[in-house]
């Protein structure tokens, strides 16, 4: 009779054990491409080190970069790059989807303005970015697809403070596979 009842005791312990699913999704080697004018010509810089995460449960979209990983393709630029102390050089960033229902399953790609927090070493600042969020059904890597572009001031940004001839505005845009967390 013992047995019978730790049995029972058992199945509805394990009965009410709700099994949480994944909800942190992330890419470690996203793609960013930053546009600007240095004395009326056009500078590129890219780095396929960004780092995206998302969390489901908080709909909070967080990332970093490293300014060292820019390829810059300009030699006063690399030197300016490389002199950047390791703490001066990564800026975070993050901001909420500010959509209700982009959870539910299937939905259409979801287009939004994106608020986002960016923090360097010396400076904090807003900016919005037009952003996508497509899901794909299946696969056993691929969450989403995140797509984001936006115009940051240069003064903001702080790179007029050391660059002499560069534009008002830095064009920047990504477009990131976010991939299925690993662990838990």
């Amino acid at each position: 009779m013992m047995k019978i009842k730790l049995f029972i005791l058992l199945l509805i312990a394990f009965n009410s054990f709700v099994v949480k699913g994944q909800t942190l999704y992330r890419t470690t080697e996203g793609h960013i491409v930053m546009v600007a004018e240095i004395y009326d010509e056009q500078v590129i810089a890219e780095s396929h080190q960004l780092l995206i995460q998302l969390d489901y449960d908080t709909k909070e979209i967080s990332g970093k970069l490293n300014l060292k990983s820019l390829d810059v393709g300009n030699g006063f630029l690399s030197e300016q790059k490389s002199q950047l102390a390791n703490d001066e050089s990564i800026i975070t960033f993050s901001g909420r989807i500010p959509v209700d229902d982009f959870i539910s399953q299937p939905h259409s790609p979801i287009s939004f303005n994106w608020p986002i927090k960016i923090i360097t070493d010396e400076r904090e600042f807003q900016v919005v970015m037009n952003a996508t969020l497509k899901h794909f059904n299946g696969g056993e890597s691929i969450a989403c697809l995140l797509s984001a572009t936006g115009d940051f001031s240069t003064k903001e940004v702080g790179l007029a403070s050391f660059i002499p001839g560069v534009s008002e505005v830095l064009k920047v845009q990504f477009t990131q596979v976010i991939l299925r967390k690993n662990t838990l």
